[in-house]
């Protein structure tokens, strides 16, 4: 069983929300910076929305994601507003023979003076409970 774990942010809020993932899976957060270098049975990818879509460097890395890289990926994302980016993963997504694992998590991050505070320990908490719930779908839980 692999699993990873990948992030962009821009803030530092998804980055919150990926080491908690990432301890809870028992991996490393990395940034969409780093590859994937050999297949894992599920990716946990987050990212946050900006102006309503996913930010460029985001977008490219999963264009790049093949199925002899990842078998499923789980979205996780932060935003002002709270809404999530899996429908724009999703259909970045659609052809590729990748599949998304569930229906996503998706926080309130903190934007100027919106949503201060946030991510915080609930979200968190949250968060890790998604991950552990995808896990157990998945049968990866040991």
């Amino acid at each position: 069983m692999k699993i990873a774990v990948r992030y962009y942010s821009k803030s530092g809020n998804t980055k919150k929300i990926a080491c908690a993932i990432a301890d809870a899976v028992g991996t490393t957060a990395n940034t969409t910076d780093e590859p994937i270098a050999e297949q894992v049975d599920v990716l946990f990818l987050g990212g946050a929305l900006y102006a309503g879509g996913i930010d460029v460097h985001l977008r490219d890395y999963i264009k790049k994601l093949t199925p002899a890289q990842v078998k499923s990926i789980a979205v996780f994302s932060t935003a002002a507003g709270g809404k999530s980016i899996q429908p724009h993963v999703a259909g970045l997504l659609n052809g590729t023979g990748i599949t998304i694992s569930g229906d996503g998590f998706s926080c309130k991050g903190k934007f100027l003076f919106i949503n201060l505070g946030r991510p915080n320990e609930q979200d968190c908490s949250d968060a890790v409970a998604y991950a552990k719930a995808i896990m157990e779908k998945l049968h990866l839980l040991e």
